[in-house]
C-alpha cells in the first residue's frame, strides 16, 4: 500500500491557492456590462432578440458571451427559427476619448436550427427538422458610451459554419 505523498499535496495546495489569487485579482479588475438588443439574420430573413454580457479583462480587451433567438419567418406554412450562442473577443480602439470605441470581433458560435412545415388540406400533416452547427464569428463593432453606466453597440458579423450567415446586432449595455 502506498503512503500519501505530502510533498505533492503541498504543491497542489499551493497551485490552487495561486490560481484562486489570480482569479480573484482578475475578477476585481474586470468590469461587467449586461444588456441586450435586436438582431437580424439574413438566412431566416427575420428579427431576433439578443442577451449579451461583456467582461472587460483590461481597458482594451473584453470577452462577450451572448445568446440570440431568431424568430425567422413564416411563409406558406414554412417556419425557420435559430438559437445562436456566441462567445466573442473584442479589442477596443478609442476613437473619441472614451465615448466611441471600435473593435474587431472574433469568436465561436453554436447554432441550433429548427425548420418545419404545416400543410392544410385533405390531411393535416406537419414535420420538423432540427440541426446544429459549430462555427466561427468574424466581424467588427462599435460602441458609444452615453455615460459611465450606459452605452449602445452595433455589431455586424459573418458566421463561418455549415450554415453560413450574416448577422447584424444592435443593443444597449448597462455597466454593473
Amino acid at each position: 500500500m502506498k503512503l500519501l505523498n505530502f510533498k505533492s499535496f503541498n504543491n497542489t495546495k499551493n497551485l490552487l491557492m495561486y490560481a484562486a489569487i489570480l482569479l480573484f485579482g482578475l475578477q476585481t479588475q474586470a468590469q461587467i456590462a449586461l444588456g441586450g438588443g435586436l438582431a437580424y439574420n439574413e438566412k431566416v430573413s427575420g428579427p431576433g432578440i439578443t442577451l449579451k454580457a461583456e467582461f472587460n479583462i483590461t481597458e482594451q480587451i473584453a470577452i462577450a458571451p451572448g445568446g440570440t433567438y431568431f424568430f425567422g419567418n413564416s411563409l406558406y406554412g414554412y417556419n425557420q427559427n435559430i438559437l445562436a450562442i456566441d462567445v466573442n473577443a473584442h479589442y477596443f480602439f478609442n476613437i473619441i476619448d472614451d465615448k466611441l470605441k471600435i473593435y474587431p470581433l472574433l469568436g465561436v458560435n453554436y447554432s441550433n436550427y429548427k425548420t418545419g412545415a404545416y400543410y392544410y388540406g385533405y390531411y393535416y400533416d406537419t414535420y420538423e427538422v432540427s440541426d446544429n452547427a459549430f462555427g466561427a464569428n468574424i466581424g467588427a463593432g462599435g460602441k458609444w458610451a452615453f455615460s459611465e453606466k450606459l452605452s449602445v453597440y452595433l455589431e455586424p458579423k459573418y458566421i463561418v459554419s455549415d450554415f453560413e450567415q450574416i448577422v447584424v446586432n444592435a443593443g444597449i449595455l448597462f455597466q454593473i
